[in-house]
C-alpha cells in the first residue's frame, strides 16, 4: 500500500524521527522537586483558605489547580499567561506528581480566573494573605530582626490596562506604566507590594506603605535599619522615621544644591583603591527642613574603578578636580557609625536590585498583567509574596544552604529542566527522570530527602510552626 505523504519517514544523520504518545515531560525536576515541596508544605491548604475567589460553576475546575498552573507557568520561564502551554506536553506526569486530576490548558482560563479580583477590597484581602504568607515563612527561618528595604519599580505597559499612565519612565520615556512599591528584608524575602498608577512619584504613600509592611511582620519582629532608594528622600517621611525611632539610610538625588555643597567638601578619607568617603551636615532652605542632618558622600575614581556605582553630576563634568569621579550620597540619622560603615550598610540594599532583576527575568513581574488594575495587583502579590518567597525559602534551606542564592533562572536550568517519563511499577506510578550524571542524581535524591524533612506545614485555618 502506498504510504501517505504526511506519514513519510524523516531521517537526521541516519536517525529516524518518530513520535511517541507516552507521558514524557521536559520538566522532571519541577515534577519531582516542586511536587514534593508543595505536598510537604501543604500548599493546597493555604491556597484554598486564602484565595478570595468563588467558583460557582460545576465546570470551573478548581482554585488550587488554577493557582498551580500559574506557578508552573512561571517556574518553566513563562512571562505571559499564553506561556501556560510550555509545560503542557506530558501533562499526565505533571498531574500525577502534583496530585491533581485536572489542569488548565488555555490561558483564558487563568485570565478569567484572576480577573474576578476586580475590586480593591478583594485585592486587599489577597494582599493581606500574601503578607501573612511572607510573615509565616520568615518565622519558619526564625528571623526576628532584619533590615527593611523600600524600593520602587517602573513596569512598562503596552496595552490599555487600568492605571497604566505616563509618568517617570527611564527605559521607555512617554510610554504608559505602572509604578509599584516593594518592601524587602535584608535576608531577601519580600514582605509587601503595592501596585500604583504610572503617574505616581516614587515615595508617594511611603509612610502608609512602611507602616503596613512593619505591621505585617508582627510584634515579635524588629526592624534593625531602614534602607531606601532616592525616591524616598522626602522630609515628611524622614521626620516620621525619626519620630518612631527607626535608624535609616536613604539615597539622595544629586540636585544642583547638593552638588554645590559637595564641591565645597575638601576632607576625604580613602577606604579602598579608588574609593573615598566624606561627610557633612546640611539643611535645605525649604521651611519643611527644620534642622541640619548628616550626609555621607562616596566618590569613586573611574580609572581605578571602571564599574563603580554612582553618577557623574552635571556640575562636575567640566571641573578638572571632579570629572574623573562617580559620586553617590546618603542621608542618615546614624550618628555612631563611621562614614564608610554607613556606605557599606547601604550597599547591602544592592541585593534589592538583584531581587527585582530576578522578579523580571524569573517571575514575570512586569509582564503578567490584566486589564483590571486590581487583578494585576493580585497576580503581583502571588508572584512576589507567595511564589518568590516559597522558592527563596527552598533556595535558603534546601538548594543552596550557606551558599550564594541562585536566581530562579539558574535554578530552572540546573534542576528543573530534566526529561522524565511517567510509568508504573506494580500499583504505583513511577516518574523516571532521564539523568545519567551520578552527581546530579545524588543531588536530586538529597534535595528530595531534605524537602521531606521540612518541619513546617500550612494547615487549614492555621499554620503549624
Amino acid at each position: 500500500m502506498k504510504q501517505e505523504k504526511g506519514n513519510k519517514a524523516q531521517w537526521v544523520n541516519q536517525v529516524k524521527i518518530e513520535f511517541s504518545t507516552k507521558p514524557i515531560t521536559a520538566w522532571g525536576g519541577v515534577c519531582s522537586l516542586i511536587g514534593k515541596y508543595l505536598e510537604r508544605l501543604g500548599f493546597r491548604n493555604w491556597v484554598e483558605e486564602n484565595i478570595p475567589i468563588g467558583e460557582s460553576s460545576n465546570n470551573a475546575g478548581g482554585i488550587y489547580e488554577k493557582v498551580l498552573a500559574q506557578f508552573l507557568t512561571m517556574l518553566v520561564g513563562g512571562e505571559r499567561f499564553s506561556h501556560l502551554s510550555w509545560w503542557g506536553h506530558g501533562i499526565e506526569a505533571v498531574k500525577e506528581t502534583f496530585g491533581v486530576k485536572w489542569l488548565p490548558k488555555s490561558s483564558s482560563t487563568l485570565t478569567r480566573f484572576w480577573s474576578k479580583i476586580n475590586r480593591e477590597w478583594i485585592s486587599e484581602k489577597l494582599s493581606d494573605s500574601g503578607r501573612g504568607f511572607a510573615r509565616t515563612i520568615v518565622g519558619w527561618e526564625g528571623i526576628k530582626e532584619d533590615t527593611l528595604n523600600l524600593d520602587s519599580s517602573v513596569l512598562v505597559r503596552y496595552g490599555k490596562q487600568e492605571g497604566a499612565k505616563r509618568g517617570y519612565n527611564p527605559k521607555k520615556p512617554g510610554r504608559p506604566s505602572h509604578h509599584p512599591l516593594l518592601a524587602f528584608l535584608g535576608s531577601g524575602y519580600t514582605v509587601n507590594v503595592w501596585n500604583r498608577s504610572g503617574d505616581t512619584f516614587s515615595g508617594q504613600g511611603a509612610k502608609d506603605f512602611f507602616e503596613q509592611s512593619v505591621k505585617s511582620m508582627g510584634s515579635g519582629f524588629k526592624v534593625k535599619r531602614v534602607l531606601c532608594d532616592s525616591g524616598f528622600y522626602l522630609v515628611r517621611f524622614i521626620e516620621y522615621l525619626e519620630k518612631e525611632g527607626y535608624t535609616y539610610i536613604i539615597a539622595v538625588p544629586m540636585s544642583q544644591i547638593l552638588q554645590r555643597r559637595i564641591e565645597r567638601l575638601h576632607t576625604w578619607k580613602e577606604i579602598d583603591k579608588g574609593i573615598e568617603v566624606g561627610e557633612f551636615a546640611f539643611e535645605h532652605l525649604d521651611d519643611k527642613w527644620t534642622r541640619p542632618r548628616r550626609y555621607v558622600v562616596v566618590r569613586q575614581e573611574i580609572a581605578k574603578r571602571p564599574t563603580a556605582s554612582g553618577k557623574q553630576p552635571s556640575l562636575f563634568k567640566d571641573l578638572e578636580e571632579w570629572k574623573d569621579y562617580r559620586l553617590s550620597a546618603m542621608i542618615t540619622n546614624d550618628e555612631n557609625s563611621l562614614p564608610e560603615e554607613v556606605w557599606r550598610g547601604y550597599r547591602s540594599r544592592a541585593n534589592d536590585e538583584n531581587v527585582i532583576k530576578d522578579f523580571d527575568k524569573g517571575y514575570g513581574f512586569g509582564t503578567f498583567n490584566l486589564r483590571s488594575f486590581w487583578a494585576t495587583e493580585a497576580v503581583m502579590v502571588m508572584n512576589v509574596l507567595v511564589f518568590h518567597n516559597m522558592i527563596h525559602y527552598l533556595n535558603r534551606t534546601v538548594l543552596n544552604v550557606n551558599k550564594p542564592k541562585n536566581h530562579l533562572k539558574t535554578i530552572r536550568n540546573k534542576y528543573f529542566i530534566l526529561p522524565a517519563q511517567l510509568g508504573s511499577s506494580g500499583r504505583y506510578a513511577v516518574l523516571r527522570i532521564g539523568v545519567k550524571d551520578k552527581s546530579l542524581r545524588g543531588q536530586i535524591r538529597y534535595f528530595l530527602e531534605k524537602i521531606s524533612l521540612i518541619p513546617y506545614q500550612f494547615n487549614r485555618n492555621a499554620v503549624d510552626t
